[in-house]
């Protein structure tokens, strides 16, 4: 049987590409998916058994290198011959692809920035609600524009790891915990890569010691450059957690899928845990929790608002900090005991 194919286009960070294997989960299964992203994005892609090719931007390139990058993926999209493009994000490449591919069908959202340019591009054009709605059902919006998905709930998230990932993190599970068998393991995401999303480290070391007192094997995750941030916060706590090191993505989502907890401020890594199933306590703050929350994944959310203070009566006000001052006060004030009520909730649940 010869398969349809589908072109996604995703250029923007890893947290939003893994919320787009909810519309690839959505998809048709007589379809096969290609995917354009960013190279930060590319083994979130590779990690989905449904996606055939992964093509990168050549960013890193000048010149006439540039050039031949983009002809040689040009040519290969080409030969593809797609039955449907749809652009997910609002880039100048999935006109320019829509335009030269001309497939028989392909759709992407409204555009503010280029509109006439952007909708005699695409043969459909989704309308942006003017409400809070999950990043996930605004993927699978698009799918359900051109009749392609007809459910009223977007599917989850999902990643597959290899054997491969999974025993490297089991070889670090076994020679950082000498006896797993006695305790869960919880995963903590406190770095932030915009400083306005942290919490006061003192709240993250209050929680990662009566963790530890609760019987809790807990590691500190992150990317690769969040070591010395997690290596400062381990020497606030009385009982030091381990800290995971040069862990790839993938190793990540493995880390995860084996842990019993992530508890994360708004993060890439609350979408990795939904990929793989694993349970989320996540803390928001100036960021709104009605888009970005964990989806399809048990989960619960700390969120200050005006019941907490009068003054927390604006959040989610999408700022980078109060006033734009790189610092959340709704965000300050969380208590490492309000983070661990949300812990014995879940878990009751």
């Amino acid at each position: 049987m010869i398969k349809k194919k589908a072109l996604y286009i995703k250029t923007k960070h890893i947290g939003d590409s893994i919320i787009l294997t909810s519309a690839i989960e959505a998809l048709p299964p007589d379809y096969l998916v290609d995917v354009l992203c960013f190279k930060e994005s590319e083994s979130i892609f590779r990690m989905h058994p449904r996606v055939r090719h992964v093509f990168v931007p050549p960013r890193h390139l000048k010149g006439i290198a540039k050039f031949r990058s983009y002809q040689s993926t040009l040519k290969s999209m080409l030969a593809s011959q797609y039955d449907f493009v749809a652009q997910f994000s609002d880039d100048w490449r999935g006109a320019f692809l829509a335009r030269v591919l001309r497939a028989p069908l392909s759709v992407a959202r409204a555009s503010k920035k280029r509109p006439d340019f952007w909708s005699n591009s695409f043969k459909h054009i989704a309308k942006i609600s003017p409400t809070k709605r999950p990043a996930a059902e605004q993927d699978v919006d698009l799918l359900r524009k051109v009749g392609l998905f007809d459910q009223a709930i977007a599917p989850p998230y999902f990643l597959e790891v290899s054997n491969e990932a999974s025993k490297k993190v089991d070889l670090w599970l076994q020679s950082h915990f000498i006896d797993r068998s006695a305790s869960k393991l919880l995963v903590i995401h406190a770095p932030a890569r915009w400083k306005f999303k942290g919490l006061a480290n003192s709240v993250w070391a209050e929680l990662v010691d009566v963790l530890h007192d609760r019987g809790w094997s807990v590691a500190l995750g992150g990317a690769p450059s969040d070591f010395a941030f997690n290596k400062a916060l381990s020497l606030e706590c009385k009982h030091a957690p381990q800290i995971v090191r040069d862990f790839s993505l993938e190793e990540s989502a493995a880390l995860l899928k084996k842990s019993n907890l992530l508890i994360s401020i708004d993060s890439m890594s609350i979408h990795l845990a939904s990929a793989v199933q694993t349970p989320v306590v996540s803390i928001f703050g100036p960021t709104d929790e009605r888009v970005w929350a964990p989806w399809q994944v048990k989960h619960r959310i700390v969120a200050l608002n005006e019941s907490d203070a009068p003054s927390f009566a604006c959040r989610p006000c999408g700022l980078d900090g109060c006033a734009g001052s790189k610092v959340s006060q709704c965000l300050m004030a969380v208590e490492a005991q309000q983070i661990l009520f949300a812990v014995d909730d879940l878990l009751a649940s």
